[in-house]
């Protein structure tokens, strides 16, 4: 996606310009600022100098993490609500512990981007078309907002930008986790405009629950103009395979986080393979409800003390 140059660039130091592309109005839009809160709140009460120090692109990379967990959590809660915030804000919730609380938001992030192929030929042009998307759904920052933004704010923002650069055009590796994120979250203000504000950091994780499965519909079903929006700029092989691929990623999303939050991995030490605590599905399913046991009754010693078998 081509920038724009701001009004006045030749007056303004470029860390300070102000925010006029349709990708920065997504990152402003998108909850990531509120991520960096909640990475580093030292970050946004430095000093600029201060700042360009702490903005390597291992804190950027976690930033995006944080939208992309947050909106896992929004679908963990989704698929097995529990008694968490998530589960009460969308209005279906449990009085028990549900996937949020067996951490399955992560469990996604870790499998998404280390186990599952996406093709590469694909996610950059789709990474750049969803902040395209989001922007136009969102309507742009207006000019008079963008130019009160603090410098620092500004500073972030474009640090932001120069990642989503990397990551569409090929030179740092696409995580799945960030790309299937921001498709959801896509849909979430496409289903409802009013998911850009909200308590929680990402869209998708700011609507009712009837609005979320209205999300999973459109991308199950390969909505129109959905797929219309985010195709736009793609190429022909790429437009034909992105329903598919939406679709697939869908169904498979549900299906992971239903297996994640019923799972033993949230308890599971993956250094000494033993469980640490007891796992939350195992008391959602009442498996083993009085623990652990060393064999049944049924299986001790041979049946009907019968020592051998004739053929």
């Amino acid at each position: 996606m081509r920038k724009n140059s701001p009004p006045n660039d030749s007056q303004l130091n470029e860390d300070e310009a102000p925010l006029s592309t349709p990708r920065r109005d997504f990152l402003a839009r998108s909850g990531l600022m509120g991520a960096v809160a909640a990475i580093s709140p030292m970050l946004l009460a430095s000093s600029k100098s201060e700042a360009s120090l702490l903005l390597s692109d291992s804190v950027i990379r976690d930033v995006f993490n944080a939208m992309t967990l947050d909106t896992f959590a929004g679908v963990s809660a989704f698929v097995l609500p529990g008694n968490d915030w998530h589960s009460i804000s969308q209005g279906h919730f449990n009085l028990k512990k549900g996937a949020k609380a067996a951490n399955t938001q992560q469990f996604l992030l870790d499998n998404l981007d280390n186990y599952l192929p996406w093709p590469k030929d694909i996610a950059g042009p789709i990474l750049s078309e969803v902040a395209r998307v989001f922007s136009n759904a969102a309507k742009p920052i207006p000019f008079g907002l963008a130019l009160v933004l603090k410098p620092l704010e500004t500073l972030i923002l474009n640090k932001l930008d120069e990642y989503m650069d990397r990551l569409i055009d090929g030179s740092q590796t696409v995580p799945l986790g960030h790309v299937f994120s921001l498709i959801l979250n896509v849909t979430a203000t496409l289903v409802n405009p009013l998911a850009i504000g909200g308590s929680h950091l990402a869209p998708f994780s700011r609507l009712s629950f009837s609005e979320k499965a209205e999300v999973f519909k459109r991308l199950e079903t390969g909505e129109p103009d959905l797929s219309e929006l985010i195709s736009l700029n793609l190429n022909e092989a790429q437009s034909e395979m992105f329903p598919t691929l939406m679709a697939t990623f869908s169904r498979t999303l549900i299906q992971l986080t239903a297996f994640g939050a019923l799972s033993e991995w949230h308890a599971l030490d993956q250094t000494t393979r033993e469980l640490t605590v007891r796992p939350i599905g195992w008391d959602l399913t009442q498996y083993l409800p009085n623990g652990n046991v060393e064999g049944w009754d049924d299986f001790l010693g041979y049946y009907q003390d019968r020592s051998q078998v004739d053929a």
